[in-house]
């Protein structure tokens, strides 16, 4: 026996239709973190943070049906492939899916998040939920998701050159993997503050450059013009250990802003195995979103040239003991940073390789910098997390303010009037952290005037008022992170006749 899900029209909620029968009963349980119940008029809500970043992981808790017998078996899965779940999952072409076993307890959290895009449009896409209990009867529901995508159009970042002009292997001839490289580099120097910086004269910088045989011999180069930023050689080279390689260059001088000298070098190297990473496989070259999950960058596949030069680029920004700051930690086998380590809870490991073993993003989930095969997402394209950001900046970097670092404010500051007798509808304002909100009172101290509600989802204050007077009252909102801090902000309403 089957019992499908009905989405009536106007929005009404999603109920579970018994076949022959004139009546309706629950659908399988979805709530949020904060405990409120997910359904087709309060959708989940995904963020696609600002820049080309990881994005945040939401939790979801799933229950289930009225009258369901445990043990069962839940299936979810969706159809856009840029969704996933936490592992075990699969993720692929025709979207995510993932199968959980139900225990007697009745409840299994599941992690959702998307891989980000560059449009700066916003989504609705559909989470399915089927679920099957131990008698043979199933239940199945389905459950908008809105994206929030925070891309802007404006801002630069830190100024860059990309020269290819070194390469002498012919990889780099293909324009398409110049766009994947130039790219990669755009999406870095996205987050990064550039303002200021001191011009470089032409012939003031020198870089060092492999040979095409590999990390054996190699030369200096000078900067051919003048140039403001970073400077990076990217070419292709055939060596015996079958990798590829990134680093700043130590013959180089350091960043200035006004004359004084920033602990951040001038340039550096990306240097791309022409024949495959580790294997002889070649390269998946790619900038299709939709794709990320085909790059698992194992040694039996061919590795995405996307995600390794975006990681050899970290090395040659921020991840190398040509930095004065990282070289002093990675002597101490730690990266001490008050802001790193209360965003990890922890001061990060450094290894050997200049990596960051076994650090995973709080936010998406995701293995940071030189972790990347690590964390509870399904393996693919290698991302910049907000771990990587904060690592950064312990280096010397400045980082721009974008979405992913704004903290939770309130930002409605004052209420209109209302009449009493009247309809009244205002809906508070909130920006900052990961925005699917949670709106409540304060504390059972705060009452709003009779007649009114506030929308735990929305943050809608609404109703008609019953009676005159000056109502005083406080506000809290959290947005979904467990670990940040609610805002709260006191408010006063006018009801007048």
């Amino acid at each position: 026996m089957t019992r499908s899900c009905c989405l009536l029209s106007g929005g009404m909620v999603l109920a579970v239709c018994l076949p022959g029968l004139g009546q309706t009963s629950n659908a399988p349980l979805v709530e949020d973190v904060f405990g409120r119940r997910l359904d087709a008029e309060h959708a989940l809500v995904l963020v696609d943070w600002e820049g080309y970043l990881a994005n945040p992981a939401m939790e979801i808790v799933i229950g289930p049906p009225e009258g369901a017998a445990l043990p069962a078996r839940a299936v979810l899965s969706a159809a856009e492939p840029r969704l996933y779940f936490n592992l075990p999952s699969q993720a692929g072409p025709h979207g995510p899916h993932k199968e959980i076993a139900i225990g007697e307890h009745g409840r299994r959290s599941v992690l959702v998040s998307i891989f980000p895009d560059r449009d700066g449009e916003d989504e609705v896409h559909e989470l399915k939920l089927e679920w099957h209990d131990s008698t043979g009867v199933s239940w199945s529901l389905q459950l908008p998701i809105h994206v929030v995508d925070q891309d802007r159009s404006e801002g630069s970042g830190f100024p860059a050159m990309v020269d290819f002009s070194h390469d002498q292997t012919g990889f780099f001839e293909d324009d398409m993997r110049r766009r994947v490289v130039i790219q990669a580099m755009q999406d870095w120097m996205y987050f990064l503050d550039g303002t200021g910086l001191d011009p470089i004269a032409a012939g003031a910088e020198q870089t060092f450059i492999w040979n095409p045989d590999g990390f054996i011999n190699g030369k200096h180069v000078a900067n051919a013009t003048e140039y403001t930023g970073f400077l990076l050689y990217v070419y292709g080279i055939q060596g015996v250990e079958l990798r590829s390689g990134g680093e700043p260059s130590r013959a180089g001088g350091f960043q200035s802003v006004g004359g004084k000298q920033l602990p951040l070098r001038r340039s550096g190297g990306v240097e791309v195995e022409t024949r495959g990473n580790y294997n002889e496989l070649g390269w998946l070259v790619s900038l299709d979103d939709a794709e990320w999950w085909r790059a698992t960058n194992l040694r039996d596949v061919p590795n995405d040239l996307y995600s390794i030069v975006h990681h050899e680029m970290g090395h040659a920004l921020f991840s190398n003991a040509g930095y004065p700051l990282f070289r002093r930690a990675k002597e101490r086998g730690v990266l001490e940073d008050e802001r790193v380590a209360e965003y990890l809870g922890a001061a990060p490991r450094i290894d050997r390789s200049e990596h960051f073993p076994g650090t995973v993003d709080p936010a998406s989930r995701r293995g940071a910098f030189g972790n990347e095969y690590h964390g509870e997402m399904p393996r693919g394209r290698w991302l910049i997390t907000k771990a990587d950001l904060l690592l950064a900046q312990a280096v010397g970097h400045r980082l721009r303010p974008t979405s992913a670092f704004a903290p939770l404010t309130i930002e409605t500051d004052s209420l209109p009037a209302a009449r009493k007798g009247e309809p009244y509808r205002v809906r508070l304002r909130a920006s900052g952290g990961i925005p699917f909100y949670d709106w409540e009172l304060a504390s059972g101290q705060d009452t709003l005037p009779p007649g009114f509600q506030l929308d735990a989802y929305s943050g809608e204050l609404h109703g008609v008022a019953g009676e005159n007077g000056r109502f005083e009252f406080r506000v809290r909102v959290r947005d979904y992170n467990r670990q940040a801090a609610a805002q709260e902000k006191k408010f006063l309403l006018h009801v007048q006749e």
